[in-house]
């Protein structure tokens, strides 16, 4: 396969690392895309800049937990690096998407994703995939410190739905497979649903078991509960909802694809070897700090 240069934005984050790493280990240019590397995502000339000659890109839309109204910022960020990859000539795009972005209402930080994929939609790319995946394992690294420090695992999430989880390094390593597949031959989405679907009760048995507290149990926290926590985390109060909104939604409608599970979209990694290998350290390292 012919070496390829590919701008990779969010470089920095656990999917953008990901991907960035496995390009790398397959012989391609990696070209970041990130603040880091001096590169605003407001800065619409930079961004162009930074994708000039590349042969793919991926796309993410960076969180901002700042702020106020987070689909507005959504959209703010996803019209100047849809433009620039345009503008830049890119063939191929990749974009990191999600479950359930077909629907258009109710479900929180993901219309922002809906609002993208339509953008990139009308721009008539050559080669464009939107990469759904399920809900990201590394979101259960918010309960190291609640645990460490209570002895519990709490979110607002139902104990007892079971939702498609997958762990990140498997999303990175499938969107880097698909920046550089030659010939192209992808349709428009494609889902990722993980290894399986775990029930958040199982999810703190899992973690309760690679941390040395078998029997760790999950607690439900009210909606208010939640928005309060993040409330106190200075997160705003447009995040917040945003956020409890996609609660409401999973509990309520859960998050599902629009295909069943099958070999194409069912990913290695399961929470057990997630648990051992990045929830553990990540575990240790907080217990290790004084509190």
């Amino acid at each position: 396969m012919a070496k390829k240069t590919v701008a990779v934005t969010g470089a920095t984050g656990h999917v953008g690392k990901a991907v960035a790493l496995k390009l790398r280990e397959t012989g391609h240019e990696v070209r970041k895309v990130t603040r880091t590397s001096g590169v605003s995502y407001d800065d619409l000339i930079a961004v162009t800049m930074a994708f000039e000659g590349a042969d793919a890109a991926f796309l993410m839309i960076p969180p901002d937990f700042s702020a106020a109204d987070l689909r507005k910022r959504s959209d703010e960020l996803g019209a100047n690096l849809a433009a620039a990859a345009k503008a830049a000539g890119v063939r191929r795009v990749v974009f990191l998407s999600s479950l359930n972005a077909h629907l258009t209402e109710k479900t929180g930080p993901i219309l922002g994703l809906h609002d993208m994929e339509e953008r990139l939609n009308a721009l008539d790319f050559p080669e464009l995939v939107h990469l759904r995946p399920a809900y990201f394992m590394e979101n259960h690294l918010g309960g190291v410190h609640p645990i460490s420090r209570q002895g519990h695992y709490a979110a607002a999430l139902r104990p007892d739905i079971a939702i498609p989880m997958i762990a990140t390094a498997d999303i990175g390593a499938k969107a880097a497979e698909l920046l550089v597949e030659e010939p192209f031959t992808q349709p428009r989405v494609r889902e990722l649903l993980g290894p399986r679907d775990y029930t958040m009760t199982e999810v703190a048995r899992v973690l309760g078991e690679a941390i040395g507290k078998p029997g760790l149990k999950y607690a439900q926290l009210s909606y208010d509960e939640a928005r309060r926590s993040m409330l106190d985390m200075d997160l705003t109060t447009g995040y917040a909802d945003t956020m409890i909104e996609l609660s409401r939604h999973m509990n309520e409608t859960m998050i599902q694809g629009t295909e069943a599970r099958s070999p194409l979209n069912t990913t290695p990694t399961t929470l057990e070897d997630f648990a051992k290998s990045v929830f553990r350290p990540a575990y240790e390292q907080a217990a290790a700090v004084p509190h």
